[in-house]
């Protein structure tokens, strides 16, 4: 029997493959200035919301590459400019005090949620978002499932979630004036392979800190922090799987919606909060259901960029000042999506992130 268990474990060990996945560089848009590949792999079992018991996701493999156009410059250190960064860049050569954290192959991420609001940190060099990881409870009693929820802080050692700093320099005069900054069409969260659609729960977030002239000082530059404007980004609104359907109607109560084809985003409510359910002490920790709107533990979330699974366009993203901006950039599972659910697991999905700016007449 132990000689057969072995033999499934590696098996199994031998489906776990990562998918590397390096973008075609002759398939780049003319003023492409970002573009970003993380593939992840999830392994569970179930049918619950969030993912329930020890169901993780693996990171496989993590490539990032960002590409200079015409009058802009990178770095993730305000000083070292570059028409290029790597992944290498973020982890290792970010400046004193950066908080950069991007799962390695043998890291774990798990599904969180937030909502559209900057968490001032007075300790931070950046404001950023505030996650919150989710724990399905369920009530001894009766069954019941409830939803418990633990405060996360950016950590170089988190890695339920993917959060970095960018620095953009914008090199032209100020007469000549901001430029619309576009994410390309490449820009989404796609499926890979075996394909499980936890892509249709993924999320982007972009917190602008601020933009200082670029002759400011290192340290300036540094630290600006301000949380100018706070964006969320939601890929593949239209589609869902069955599952995530039955998740919906059963924990949510979403209900009208079909497998493809819908003309709005899923309504959610991010948490906001920690809270905390016990059993025997109902009234201090009461249970909270996962369709809950209370206004003190959730927000409706409202994403200002969405796109369908079939999107092949480019899309406005924010007016980028002359000078450096620098931007928080996060990804991250929703646990309050409704596909975010068990059976989700056991796939690989792609994140993709495309910058350029407007093109000049």
């Amino acid at each position: 029997m132990e000689e057969m268990n072995k033999q499934k474990e590696e098996e199994k060990e031998k489906k776990r493959g990562f998918l590397f996945l390096i973008e075609d560089k002759n398939k780049r848009l003319y003023k492409l200035i970002f573009a970003l590949i993380l593939v992840i792999a999830i392994f569970s079992v179930g049918t619950y919301a969030w993912f329930t018991s020890n169901y993780t996701v693996k990171v496989q493999q993590i490539d990032v590459t960002v590409s200079g156009g015409s009058g802009i410059q990178i770095s993730t250190d305000a000083e070292n400019w570059k028409s290029m960064i790597t992944i290498d860049d973020i982890l290792n050569h970010a400046y004193a005090g950066a908080v950069n954290q991007v799962p390695k192959e043998t890291d774990q991420m798990n599904p969180v949620s937030t909502v559209k609001v900057a968490y001032a940190d007075a300790t931070a060099k950046t404001q950023g978002l505030h996650m919150y990881r989710g724990t399905i409870v369920n009530d001894v009693n009766d069954g019941t499932m409830y939803l418990d929820s633990a405060s996360e802080t950016d950590s170089a050692n988190n890695f339920n979630y993917i959060a970095f700093d960018l620095f953009l320099k914008l090199d032209f005069k100020e007469s000549e004036g901001p430029k619309q900054l576009y994410f390309t069409s490449g820009t989404g969260v796609k499926a890979g392979n075996p394909n499980t659609h936890i892509e249709y729960a993924s999320r982007m977030g972009f917190v602008v800190n601020g933009t200082q002239p670029s002759s400011s000082d290192l340290t300036t530059l540094r630290n600006i922090k301000g949380a100018e404007n706070v964006f969320i980004y939601e890929p593949n609104y239209d589609v869902h799987t069955s599952n995530g359907l039955a998740n919906g109607r059963d924990n949510y109560h979403i209900t009208g919606r079909t497998v493809s084809g819908n003309a709005t985003p899923a309504q959610y409510y991010g948490v906001k909060a920690a809270f905390a359910y016990d059993p025997d002490d109902a009234t201090n920790f009461p249970g909270t259901p996962l369709d809950s709107t209370d206004a003190n533990k959730f927000a409706l979330v409202e994403p200002d960029f969405k796109t369908t699974a079939a999107n092949s366009s480019d899309f406005e993203f924010m007016t980028l000042p002359v000078g450096v901006t620098k931007i928080r950039v996060y990804m991250w599972i929703e646990g309050q999506d409704i596909d975010c659910e068990n059976t989700a697991s056991g796939g690989q999905v792609q994140y993709n992130l495309g910058f350029k700016l407007q093109e000049q007449p």
